[in-house]
Order: C-alpha cells, then sequence, then structure tokens
C-alpha cells in the first residue's frame, strides 16, 4: 500500500514506537516500525566491501542515537524519496521556491514547471512534476505523432519491400501461396511513443489531481494506436537525446525516462529505493543567483577552481580551493558563496546562525583570490531582510552577509544586489 509523508528539509525522522504520545509533522515525522527501517537501510547502507558507502546517501542522511533512540536527519536536499515497500517521502524546502528555482537552471525539461509556492498551494511534489510532464507531452504530440520507418517482418501472399529468401527456404509456410517478405512500414508505433504511453500510465496511476487524470487519459488516447513496450529497457536507450527526428520531444522524454526509469538527474538509487527526484537546494541556489548574475551581463564562474590553498608542498600546491560563484565586476573581484539556510538578524549572540567554517573559508577566497570583496548570499525571510553590518576580517578584507529575495523577479534582485555593492564602494567603505 502506498504511503505518502511530508517532511520538511532538514526535518527528523523518528520511530513512532518511541513517541506514543507526540503528534507527527513535517519537521518530526513519525514512522511505522517497517517504514523507519526501510529508511535506515539506505541510511546506514554499505558498499560491496563491508565498508561505509560515500554516495549522495551520505549527503542526505545522517543516522544517530539520541537520547536513547533511533533518529535520521534529512539535509538540504528536496523532492521525492520512493521506497520498494511503499513509502514515499515527499521533502519539501523550509524557504519554499523550488519551482521558481528550477526554471532557472540549464536542463530544459524545467522550463514550464509550475511557479507556485509549497506551502500555499499544498500540491504533492509529485503532481508538481506530473503537471509539467503532461504539459510537455501535450506540446510534443500537438503536431501529430512522431512516424519513423520500421521493419516489418510477415508472411503476405504478395510480394512488399523484399523477399526473405532465406527465411522462406528455411521454414515454408504450409500454403504455398505465402511468402516471406520485409518492408518499411511508417509508423507512430516507435520507441518514443511507447515510453510517452507507458509514463502517461505511471502518471494516470499517481496523480491524485483530477484535472492531471483527465490530461492523462485524453493524451492516451491520441496514443491509442501505439502498442506496450517489449522491452522498456532498450526503448529508453533509444529515446536518448541526440535525435533529430525527436528534437520536440525531448524535454517530455527526459521527464518520461525520469519517470521509468525511477530515477532523477544525477541522483542515486539503491535496493529499496524506487523512485527518486531529488534536488540539493544548495546546488540549486547557487545555480539560480548565477542564473541572474549572467542575464546581467557580468562575467561570472561557478565553482572556480585557479586557486590552491596551499601554494607549494614538496613541490607541487595543494588544496583546492572552490568558491561558489567568482565575479569580476568594474575592475573588481568579488567572491560570493551562496549558503541555503536561513539567518536571524536578531540573534548576535548566536552569530546570526552564521556558520564559523564558512567564514574561514571566505578568508582563505578573499586572499588567495585577492579579492576586493566578500559576500555571503542567503534566502530572505521575515527574521533576515536587511544586510547585516559589515564583518571585518583584517583593515583590507571585509565580509558582507546580504540577504536574496526569491519573490522577487530575478533581475530585480541581481540589480539591487548589484547596485549595493557599488554604493558600498561609493561611499568609500573599506574592502
Amino acid at each position: 500500500m502506498q504511503r505518502t509523508y511530508t517532511l520538511a528539509e532538514r526535518g527528523t525522522l523518528h520511530r513512532v514506537s518511541d513517541y506514543p504520545e507526540q503528534a507527527s509533522t513535517p519537521d518530526d515525522l513519525l514512522l511505522s516500525d517497517t517504514d523507519f527501517e526501510a529508511v535506515k537501510q539506505l541510511a546506514t547502507r554499505t558498499n560491496d566491501t563491508g565498508t561505509a558507502s560515500t554516495t549522495v546517501a551520505d549527503a542526505l542522511l545522517t543516522y544517530s542515537l539520541y537520547r536513547g533512540h533511533e533518529r535520521i536527519v534529512w539535509r538540504n536536499y528536496v523532492g521525492l524519496l520512493t521506497f520498494a515497500n511503499g513509502l514515499s517521502l515527499d521533502v519539501r524546502p523550509r524557504a519554499g521556491h523550488l519551482p521558481t528555482l528550477l526554471r532557472q537552471l540549464p536542463e530544459p525539461a524545467f522550463r514550464h514547471l509550475d511557479s507556485g509556492r509549497f506551502g500555499a498551494q499544498l500540491l504533492p511534489i509529485w503532481d508538481i512534476f506530473i503537471t509539467t510532464f503532461l504539459h510537455e507531452t501535450a506540446q510534443a504530440l500537438a503536431s501529430g505523432l512522431a512516424r519513423d520507418y520500421v521493419v516489418q517482418d510477415e508472411t503476405l501472399p504478395i510480394v512488399r519491400g523484399k523477399l526473405r529468401v532465406s527465411d522462406q527456404l528455411r521454414h515454408p509456410h504450409s500454403r504455398a501461396d505465402r511468402l516471406a517478405v520485409a518492408y518499411d512500414e511508417h509508423t507512430p508505433d516507435i520507441a518514443a511513443n511507447r515510453v510517452l504511453k507507458k509514463a502517461l500510465q505511471v502518471a494516470a496511476a499517481r496523480t491524485r489531481m483530477p484535472v492531471n487524470q483527465t490530461r492523462c487519459r485524453q493524451l492516451l488516447a491520441t496514443l491509442a494506436d501505439v502498442s506496450a513496450p517489449t522491452s522498456l529497457t532498450a526503448d529508453l536507450q533509444r529515446t536518448q537525446p541526440g535525435n533529430r527526428l525527436l528534437k520536440t520531444y525531448e524535454p517530455a522524454l527526459r521527464w518520461a525516462n525520469w519517470f521509468l526509469r525511477g530515477q532523477g538527474p544525477g541522483l542515486f538509487g539503491g535496493s529499496n529505493v524506487t523512485h527518486c527526484l531529488l534536488f540539493s537546494m544548495e546546488r540549486i541556489f547557487e545555480q539560480y543567483v548565477a542564473t541572474g548574475f549572467r542575464r546581467a551581463g557580468v562575467d561570472v564562474r561557478v565553482q572556480e577552481s585557479g586557486a590552491w590553498l596551499i601554494d607549494d608542498h614538496q613541490g607541487t600546491p595543494r588544496f583546492k580551493l572552490r568558491p561558489d560563484l567568482l565575479l569580476r565586476h568594474n575592475g573588481r573581484i568579488i567572491v560570493l558563496d551562496t549558503k541555503w539556510k536561513l539567518l536571524n538578524a536578531d540573534n548576535a549572540t548566536g552569530h546570526y546562525g552564521i556558520d564559523q567554517a564558512d567564514l574561514y573559508q571566505l578568508y582563505a577566497y578573499g586572499k588567495k583570490y585577492d579579492a576586493a570583496e566578500l559576500v555571503l548570499i542567503y534566502p530572505a525571510h521575515n527574521q533576515f531582510q536587511e544586510p547585516l553590518q559589515l564583518f571585518g576580517y583584517d583593515a583590507s578584507l571585509r565580509l558582507r552577509v546580504v540577504p536574496f529575495d526569491l519573490d522577487k523577479p530575478l533581475n530585480e534582485e541581481i540589480a539591487a544586489l548589484l547596485g549595493y555593492l557599488t554604493a558600498a564602494v561609493d561611499r568609500s567603505q573599506p574592502f
């Protein structure tokens, strides 16, 4: 039986048997022993050598004991994870905005994601993704089904195409007037259409939105003359990007591949995982901000790796430095790090929630890249609306900590950030 639970990013999973009087919430999700064990198996899985596995699962889940009880902490990944026992975790970002951020990624399959915020409309992530897949499929099929020539081997009373002489001699038909022939048929029964049909059937079975169910039935009717895949693996392989005939199909086929393979772009599977569509909010936020700078015509490099922490050890440099974003703007080098975390501007004694390790890291970036400015960017929210006061490392190096408002258009927020940095220089504030 399918069981879907909503979990907050950085939420914690517990056994319900450990807290029988406590109500389950997205921040503290209580699971049955069976469901908890399924997640625990992923969090503590080992590789073939019996040692701890160093995969995405390690960055995704942290298993520990707390006051004698087991717990599993989810990290900065959001999306959907489905297990073989029927458990599904619908993981949502604390700051919302996932569709808005995904739409700015280079991946074209995300371009039509619903921009509505999670929480404002309580749509399961599956239905947001399915809605997008249905839109892309409708677009792909709008001008008619793709067709291609497919070789048909049949036994007919006439010669059509070419005679299969060896088959005719080796396996003569019981009727003398039947001939073994091979011919090309221009048909819609091709791998791409079979994959879309199968993915639509999966979507129809999974969606709970009546409008999506209706759309699935309509699109399946369009594919009524297309057969079911005899080898889904082979058909999926034939639909990889690069076929010019299927150019208009590509966004829909990407979604279909993710649904049918049970694995999203660059993600992982496992023996007890059936579907995985998870996204690192750290990377998505970084790419979102970088996209804004590129559109503004700013020279920005993502994960720049031109400097080392140690210039020389035994004749070679060591420990490569990779700042999130490196800008060259108005003759200055600016190092920016994006952090997907909610700061509290009122909590000065707790350093506003800034990790000390991030400050060490920015200091190294500033010195090694000879940066004019250092900037930490966090999502804006009710408790963080204005830049914090300057952080002075020394007389020549300062750090700015600024909010980035995801409710505003990307171009406007980038323009505001660039204006703020320029104004700071004009006021002759040391940086």
